[in-house]
């Protein structure tokens, strides 16, 4: 690998693993769901904000 990128890491970024994907049971996902659509005007963003999770999670 190139020594260059190397250099360029942050130490600590390069030990911390990556996120493990977390495994959200039906009823949550139900839930987060209909949170979503019965809110008007809300996004994607703010619903996941509101429950801690990422916006792809919950637009998935």
């Amino acid at each position: 690998m190139d020594t260059l990128i190397l250099d360029l890491l942050d130490p600590e970024e390069a030990r911390t693993p990556p996120m493990a994907m977390k495994d959200y049971s039906d009823e949550f996902k139900a839930d987060a769901v209909a949170l979503y659509e019965s809110t008007p005007g809300a996004t994607y963003k703010d619903i996941a904000a509101d429950l801690g999770i990422n916006r792809a999670t919950l637009r998935e």
